[in-house]
């Protein structure tokens, strides 16, 4: 009776077993080939093109939403903040990155080309550059101090105001060690100068040769007031011994007719060439350019409103 017993809980556990076994292979062969095999081509055939469209609707909708000549965050709400930086050109190579030393061998067998290239390549003559402003159908006019431009135009600076010095037939004065360096003052959408309406304005700590060049612009055409004002000079004591004369084209600053910058195509910010005309062999000199309105600050250390560079002449 006992053997009987025995055989017949065998024989149930032997079934539970099969049954058990044969759900196993059951899940199995649903994760393996149901879920592994079709829903994987399932997924790429279908769900990634819905992906794909629905990020390119939503990429679609975004761009509607932005405007590519007029910049959502402005003046004191953008990164840019209100008080325009001055830049420097010629840059050096972009090997040296961190370094803003123009440094050179002036004479015929000097190695000043690579200022002179650059140089040239600022101001070369393709459209939207400087030398073809005039001829390259921008929206473009013609200003004066009494004369602003009309509404959708831009200002043209033509390469010419630059003089018979600082251009590239002269090597810009590097081949006879007279250099020329262009300041600019960097562009914010919107921003509009506060200019020193009379010499009276002036702040206490604005270098003695530029409040005297006020003072006779003032007197002599009151029209040519409506400017940001430019001052360069040695950064220390030394470096002002050093630095020599120094001669300001087309203007000592910036007019204040060429602003604001409103995008307009194929605008170009206003450049002031610099030419240091008695640089001393073998001696570094710092430099530090100052730009002036009621509304520009100046730091050096956060390089607002100036600019350093150093030039050596060998």
């Amino acid at each position: 009776m006992n053997n009987l017993l025995d055989q017949a809980l065998r024989k149930q556990n032997g079934n539970h077993l099969r049954v058990l076994s044969g759900i196993q292979k059951l899940a199995n062969l649903w994760e393996g080939q149901l879920v592994a095999g079709p829903r994987l081509p399932f997924f790429m055939l279908y769900s990634t093109p819905s992906l794909l469209a629905f990020f390119a609707g939503m990429l679609m909708i975004f761009y509607q939403t932005l405007d590519f000549k007029i910049p959502k965050w402005q003046n004191k709400d953008s990164l840019i903040g209100t008080n325009p930086g001055l830049g420097f050109r010629p840059m050096p190579p972009e090997a040296q990155v961190d370094s803003t030393l123009i440094q050179f061998k002036h004479g015929i067998k000097g190695d000043w080309q690579y200022w002179v290239h650059s140089l040239t390549e600022f101001l070369e003559p393709t459209p939207g550059t400087y030398e073809t402003l005039t001829s390259s159908g921008q929206e473009f006019t013609n200003c004066d101090f009494d004369k602003p431009p009309q509404e959708g135009k831009a200002c043209n600076f033509n390469v010419e105001l630059l003089g018979d010095h600082c251009t590239k037939e002269n090597n810009f004065g590097y081949e006879l060690g007279k250099p020329c360096v262009l300041i600019k003052l960097n562009k914010i959408f919107g921003w509009r100068p506060e200019v020193y309406n009379s010499s009276a304005e002036v702040p206490e700590d604005m270098p003695a040769d530029l409040k005297s060049y006020i003072k006779d612009i003032e007197t002599g055409n009151k029209t040519h007031m409506n400017m940001v004002w430019l001052s360069c000079e040695g950064e220390t004591a030394n470096d002002k011994e050093k630095i020599g004369t120094i001669t300001y084209t087309p203007f000592r600053g910036f007019p204040a007719y060429y602003y604001p910058y409103l995008n307009v195509p194929g605008y170009l910010t206003p450049v002031v060439a610099l030419q240091f005309g008695s640089l001393q062999n073998g001696q570094a000199v710092n430099v530090e350019c100052k730009a002036w309105a009621n509304n520009i600050s100046r730091d050096r250390q956060r390089r607002l409103g100036s600019v350093h560079f150093e030039i050596r002449m060998d």
